[in-house]
């Protein structure tokens, strides 16, 4: 079955909530009140009760509980990003390395100045290591125009 998209659960609810007077809500009263088609709703509705594909007579004011879950679900689910964050790279930071052979120096090498093949950098060091190569090549670039101009 397929899962119904947020806007459309909220919509639904919403609509619920408004219609709460009504002790019976059909399918056919609620798509004209959303303004979704009605085979629309059956199947966005339908991972809560399949049966609603094969009847339509199905008193909706009765999902209204699990569609309200469903919505705190969805919800939830889009706050807690599945993929993990990672640190920006400050000015601080760049401040920090004048040049690449600074970066290199600091973090490649170890105690006798020689350059250690197995230390590998993190995430965050390649990030800081790029935003040093790209300001080192607009450096270049800039004092190769300049000495164009003259």
């Amino acid at each position: 079955m397929k899962k119904s998209t947020l806007s459309n659960l909220k919509k639904v609810s919403s609509y619920l909530k408004k219609e709460s007077k009504r002790k019976y809500i059909s399918l056919d009263m609620l798509s004209h009140g959303v303004g979704i088609y009605q085979d629309v709703l059956a199947d966005d509705l339908s991972f809560i009760n399949p049966v609603l594909l094969m009847d339509s007579s199905v008193n909706i004011k009765d999902l209204a509980e699990p569609i309200e879950e469903a919505i705190y679900q969805e919800e939830n689910k889009k706050k807690d990003p599945s993929y993990p964050r990672y640190e920006a790279v400050t000015k601080k930071e760049l401040a920090q390395y004048p040049t690449i052979s600074s970066f290199v120096y600091a973090k490649l090498t170890n105690a006798g100045g020689l350059i250690d093949t197995t230390i590998s950098l993190s995430d965050h060091d390649l990030r800081l290591l790029k935003k040093l190569v790209e300001r080192e090549t607009s450096e270049r670039r800039k004092a190769k125009r300049a000495n164009k101009k003259r």
